[in-house]
């Protein structure tokens, strides 16, 4: 914190803004879920689903609903402890899509709280007010807070690290990294964030605290080993970590989502407007002061620019780069405000405020424009998924294994149809690893480059269901050929099908 005080008015004023912040966010966190019925991404219905699996089953049992895919004989699951977390909203409601907006509530909260005391380590509370809105002003970053997906676990895990690194808490980080491997495949980044805090530390003061780095490896190993589904824990590792964004930069032609490539760089922009604008005072000052930079300021930078590096390559990223990002930005105000004047720090900071409110006049509106048009889009969408998966429960029978034509479909149908089976859920990895030659046969179906699609269900994939989209290659041929195929479910979006012999 600077030297000077500010007086019992102002101190008073900054604390009521704070706090006017927080409940406003948190307002926010509890209307965003109720705008639509549905959920706002297809992962949401697969995390919740496997929620209910391990209440119902425990935490070892066999994943038979992906047929062709690593889940059925090397099942683990990568986000156990966000699942376990998760188990307890179940039992507020019977409908399982509201229990799982619950949870989205409840980590939403969590990191608003958790996120807002890291700030205010670094700011007073009306700068800790103003930083803790920035990431709100992306759209991305809302429509990925807004989901039940275990990045927003991760990222708190990671902030809580990296403040007890840097502070040499070397007990509340190892039990961050005994937490981290069950509760996301990201946990590996600690380790990477803890030696180069280690190495700045050197650097800057030449002491070293090798404490943190004993912690972090230990409680890592010990997190991997006492994981539930150890051993198979270490091939999800291998396959989500390493392989999947190896191949999704590579370009090898697996058809993974869009969130693993990068976006138009207008996108980028305008999209993390703050963050640039952020980034471009900071090179500014730090240009015409020469400036020393405290310890904490580098090594928030450092984590930061690993997950900027990523955003370029994959939109997913820029979750975690806004967070990290805006914490760095904050142990860089800190130290801009160390010996001067409370008059000086005021004034410029009121400037400072007076960019950001005309910058924001006019990017937020294009923001919440791409927000609500997704949302919409999603709503639709999703309501789609959920009265096909809704049908399927009432009129196939038990035991089924239904082809769905992208493996993003499977995630809807596993919620709220868990009676069948399916093809592959979440990453194709799982399912190119495993069964590359039923991958390909998977992949020509659906851009209709197999001429008898009926006979590669029935006779390779075994099944006498389907679903496919209506966009999709596969939805064309069914329709043509009445020979092989009946139609048993048909709306605007998609059919559900069954092959006749």
């Amino acid at each position: 914190m600077p030297y000077f005080d500010l007086n019992k008015k102002e101190k008073w004023l900054s604390n009521f803004v704070l706090i006017f912040v927080l409940a406003s966010l948190i307002i926010y966190s509890v209307f965003f879920q109720f705008i639509y019925p549905t959920f706002y991404q297809e992962d949401d219905y697969y995390h919740i689903a496997v929620s209910r699996f391990i209440k119902e089953f425990g935490p070892n049992y066999d994943f038979r609903w992906a047929q062709f895919s690593t889940f059925k004989e090397f099942f683990s699951d990568k986000d156990f402890l966000f699942h376990l977390f998760t188990i307890p909203f179940l039992f507020f409601s019977k409908n399982i899509i509201l229990a799982g907006k619950y949870a989205i509530i409840f980590y939403n909260i969590l990191f608003i709280i958790i996120y807002a005391l890291i700030l205010r380590k670094y700011l007073p509370a009306f700068l800790t007010a103003c930083f803790l809105l920035l990431p709100f002003l992306s759209s991305s970053f809302l429509f990925s807070f807004g989901a039940l997906r275990p990045a927003t676990l991760a990222n708190i895990l990671t902030i809580l690290g990296m403040y007890f690194a840097i502070n040499r808490k070397w007990l509340f980080l190892f039990l961050i990294s005994l937490l981290f491997p069950l509760a996301h495949i990201s946990f590996f980044t600690i380790l990477i964030f803890v030696l180069f805090c280690e190495a700045m530390r050197y650097v800057k003061d030449k002491t070293f605290f090798p404490r943190n780095i004993y912690a972090v490896f230990l409680g890592t190993v010990l997190g991997c080993l006492i994981h539930p589904n150890n051993p198979n824990n270490w091939l999800s590792f291998h396959l989500n970590a390493i392989l999947v964004p190896f191949y999704s930069i590579s370009r090898v032609g697996i058809n993974f989502g869009v969130e693993l490539y990068s976006g138009f760089t207008k996108f980028i922009l305008f999209n993390n407007f703050a963050l640039f604008l952020t980034l471009y005072i900071i090179l500014w000052v730090v240009f015409i002061s020469k400036m020393q930079l405290s310890l904490s300021t580098w090594v928030w930078w450092g984590c930061s620019s690993f997950y900027l590096a990523l955003s370029f390559l994959g939109v997913r990223y820029w979750y975690t780069a806004e967070v990290l990002f805006f914490i760095f930005a904050a142990s860089f105000i800190k130290d801009w405000m160390e010996g001067k004047t409370k008059r000086s720090v005021i004034l410029k900071t009121r400037i400072f405020i007076s960019i950001y409110s005309i910058i924001i006049i006019f990017f937020f509106p294009l923001n919440v424009s791409t927000l609500k048009d997704s949302l919409v889009v999603y709503s639709i969408h999703n309501t789609h998924y959920e009265n096909v998966g809704k049908w399927m429960n009432k009129n196939i029978p038990e035991g089924e294994t239904i082809y769905h034509v992208n493996w993003s479909d499977s995630p809807y149908f596993i919620c709220l149809n868990p009676k069948n089976n399916y093809i592959v859920v979440l990453d194709p990895i799982y399912m190119f690893y495993r069964y590359p030659r039923a991958y390909l046969l998977y992949f020509d179906l659906s851009r209709g480059a197999d001429a008898k699609p009926y006979k590669t269900l029935k006779e390779f994939f075994k099944v006498n269901y389907g679903y496919t989209d209506k966009g999709n290659y596969l939805y064309s041929q069914i329709k043509k050929d009445a020979k092989h195929f009946k139609i048993l479910y048909d709306d605007e979006l998609g059919i559900v099908f069954k092959i006749i012999n």
